[in-house]
C-alpha cells in the first residue's frame, strides 16, 4: 500500500536532510581566511594572546574600513594606542606631515601585533610611527622588556609586509605622573626597544623622557590633562616637535 505523505512534512524532511548533508554555508575564502590567521598566531607567537584581542575587533574593523581611502604615499601612519586615539589636533600639530591614524584606547603590543594586518591591509603610507603606552602599567599581565621587544618585532615585520621601504619609527613610552611608580621598569623596555630599533635597517627610537622630566627627575603634570596620563594641548605641542624633528632627520 502506498501512502501519500502532506506537502508540509515532505518539505520539513527536505530540510532537515539539506542541512544534515548539504555542503556547508560558510565559505571556502572563510575558511582560508581562518586557516591563515591561525597560521599567522601560531608562526607570530601570540596565539595565547588572541582572546584578550577580541575586545578590540570592533574598532579595528571601524579603523580598517576605509583604508583604501585614507592613506596615501606621503601619509605618516601612527599607529597605536589612545595617546595618538585623542590627538585631536594632530592634522595641524603635525604639519606639514599627512597623518593617518589607526589607534585604539588601551592598546598593547600583544594585541597590536594581532590587528596589524588588517590595521595596514591595502593602507598606503611613507612612514609609520608606533606608540604603545600600556604594557606596563603594574598587573599581574605586565610584559616585560624582551617579550615587549619580540611583539614589536612581529609589528614591524606586518608594516614592513604592507610597505618593506617604510621608515618605522618606535616612540618611547612618556612618563607619566600616573604611572611613574612603575618606571624604572618602563625605562628598561625603553632601552630594549632602543636597541632593538637599532638592530633593524630603516628604523628608529623617538626618545621623550627628557622633555617630560623637571628638574627633580620627575614628570612635568602640566602637560597631562586631569588622569595624569594622557597629554593636554601643551604635551602635545612637544610631542609633536620631538616626532617632527625625528622625521625631519630620518626621512629619506
Amino acid at each position: 500500500m502506498i501512502f501519500s505523505l502532506p506537502s508540509s512534512i515532505v518539505r520539513c524532511v527536505a530540510l532537515v536532510w539539506l542541512t544534515a548533508f548539504a555542503s556547508p554555508t560558510y565559505s571556502q575564502e572563510a575558511v582560508a581566511g581562518d586557516d591563515a590567521a591561525s597560521t599567522f598566531l601560531a608562526q607570530h607567537g601570540l596565539a595565547k594572546y588572541a582572546a584578550d584581542a577580541k575586545k578590540w575587533e570592533k574598532d579595528v574593523a571601524k579603523l580598517s574600513a576605509t583604508n583604501s581611502q585614507d592613506g596615501s604615499k606621503d601619509a605618516i601612519l601612527c599607529l597605536g594606542s589612545s595617546s595618538f586615539r585623542l590627538w585631536d589636533t594632530i592634522a595641524t600639530d603635525m604639519a606639514p606631515y599627512a597623518i593617518v591614524r589607526r589607534a585604539y584606547g588601551g592598546a598593547k603590543y600583544c594585541d597590536l601585533a594581532i590587528h596589524t594586518p588588517k590595521l595596514v591591509d591595502g593602507l598606503q603610507f611613507r612612514a609609520a610611527m608606533i606608540f604603545i603606552g600600556n604594557d606596563i602599567t603594574g598587573t599581574e599581565k605586565d610584559k616585560e622588556p624582551d617579550e615587549i621587544v619580540r611583539l614589536a618585532k612581529s609589528v614591524l615585520t606586518t608594516v614592513r609586509k604592507q610597505n618593506p621601504e617604510a621608515p618605522i619609527f618606535f616612540i618611547a613610552v612618556t612618563p607619566t605622573p600616573s604611572r611613574f611608580q612603575h618606571w624604572s621598569k618602563i625605562a628598561q623596555a625603553n632601552q630594549s626597544l632602543e636597541k632593538f630599533a637599532a638592530s633593524e635597517s630603516n628604523a628608529f627610537f623617538v626618545a621623550t623622557q627628557e622633555k617630560y622630566l623637571n628638574a627633580s627627575g620627575e614628570p612635568r603634570p602640566e602637560l597631562f590633562v586631569k588622569d595624569m596620563l594622557h597629554q593636554n594641548q601643551e604635551g602635545y605641542a612637544i610631542w609633536s616637535s620631538i616626532l617632527k624633528e625625528s622625521l625631519k632627520k630620518n626621512l629619506r
